[in-house]
């Protein structure tokens, strides 16, 4: 890819960083909060198809969950650092009076809770699964989340949006028996494929990332070599089934379990990973999770960690490199422009922008004082892939002339069927 996600997210207004804020804190712009939406859109319809149950989990957590799940043991050094709840003293001075801006004096509360933002939602993910009595007929369960989470990446590796330390996770996880594993990653994979076949994406390469086998322990991944090997020989299952070729990495596994991740090549020939699926045989041991099963006794779950779209931020940089920034009409943070040829016919720009609107289109008005040649090449400019052109013809005939992105321009078309149309290509997710 010869498009750096860089300098076309400052160029298109996709996100930006601030200072005071902090680096690797993204923030979306309109623009990109748009291409967000639309992701965000597609993965809740694909999901809800396969059976996955929307969750909403809170961004930080206490210190013991964290404990408990092992992401202090083998992920501390990736997590932001530990917050104490303090006791504010109490102070008579309201809001607004002399004084209030003042910092209030703190103090650590005796024996206060430790609070770490989350790193991951699947701790929360399986206190959902806890939240009760679950029974083998509920399996496998599936819960999805668009889940914020945050890791403190060291500063040199902090780059635009492929290495963050705020992220937005395409996360689910499946609770699932051991023979339902096989089926369940399989689909998993099925529903991969056909996100990259809507977004018009090929892996540069897909991985079996295993835990280290070396001699000796290691600090990076939990004990228990037995089960590590069998969840190995059943990713492998998996991609040997799928037909995918596939390459097999020591040492790239989650401290929880092995996975399976897509490869993607960005600006520069850096090869990122992008999307994952994960399968988890410590975490219902550790969280202590159980369903009855039919023989009345209670089992624990295996959990299957899955993320089509990975992060927003990650997938987002792909996106854009992909597309050098001209999106398909579907992801386009502008859908159409409406260029009147003169403030004349200003009225009638209005009118079709708000009928287009009105049936969902992302449409704006350009009616600036400029000629018609210099907005069209402005939006060119902002690679917006559809201009509707409007004078005294097209207002005679409640039409437009229709220019697309590349500078083909199509036949007059009445307003409706251009309506029709962009609807389709929308509703279709065409790649245009």
């Amino acid at each position: 890819m010869a498009h750096d996600h860089k300098k076309l997210g400052k160029e298109l207004d996709i996100f930006a960083f601030d200072d005071e804020i902090g680096k690797g804190l993204p923030l979306w712009l309109p623009n990109g909060t748009a291409i967000r939406d639309e992701l965000e859109k597609l993965m809740r319809e694909l999901e809800f198809e396969a059976g996955f149950q929307r969750v909403v989990t809170p961004h930080l957590a206490k210190r013991e969950l964290y404990l408990k799940s092992g992401h202090l043991p083998y992920f501390a050094e990736h997590m932001f650092p530990a917050m104490e709840v303090r006791a504010r003293e109490d102070r008579s001075i309201l809001p607004g009076e002399a004084g209030a801006e003042a910092e209030p004096d703190l103090e650590f509360a005796e024996g206060a809770p430790v609070f770490y933002v989350r790193p991951m939602n699947c701790p929360h993910h399986h206190k959902v699964f806890a939240a009760r009595k679950r029974s083998y007929r509920e399996l496998p369960l599936r819960l999805a989340e668009y889940g914020q989470a945050y890791r403190y990446e060291d500063s040199g590796a902090v780059s635009g949006l492929l290495r963050v330390r705020g992220m937005c996770m395409n996360d689910a996880h499946i609770y699932c028996s051991r023979e339902q594993i096989v089926p369940e990653c399989e689909a998993v994979l099925a529903m991969h494929r056909r996100v990259y076949a809507i977004l018009g994406l090929t892996p540069s390469s897909v991985r079996l990332s295993k835990r280290d086998h070396g001699p000796g322990p290691s600090h990076k991944f939990a004990d228990d070599l037995g089960a590590w090997r069998e969840a190995e020989g059943l990713l492998r299952e998996v991609l040997v089934s799928s037909g995918l070729s596939f390459a097999e990495v020591e040492g790239e596994a989650a401290f929880y379990g092995p996975k399976i991740d897509f490869q993607f090549r960005f600006a520069g020939g850096r090869e990122e990973t992008a999307s994952t699926l994960q399968l988890d045989f410590q975490s219902a041991r550790r969280l202590d999770l159980g369903y009855v099963g039919a023989d009345g006794g209670v089992h624990r779950p295996y959990i299957i960690h899955r993320a089509p779209l990975g992060t927003h931020e990650r997938f987002v940089a792909l996106l854009l490199e992909r597309y050098g920034g001209a999106f398909p009409t579907w992801l386009a943070p502008i859908q159409v422009r409406v260029l009147p040829v003169s403030e004349r016919f200003a009225d009638y720009g209005r009118r079709i922008v708000a009928s287009l609107r009105s049936r969902g289109v992302r449409a704006e008005l350009d009616a600036a004082g400029q000629s018609l040649a210099k907005r069209i090449s402005d939006a060119s400019r902002q690679k917006i892939p559809n201009l509707a052109i409007a004078g005294a013809r097209e207002q005679a005939r409640e039409s437009v002339t229709v220019r697309r992105r590349g500078g083909a321009e199509l036949p007059e078309v009445p307003l409706g069927a251009f309506e029709d149309q962009l609807l389709q290509s929308i509703a279709t997710r065409s790649l245009d």
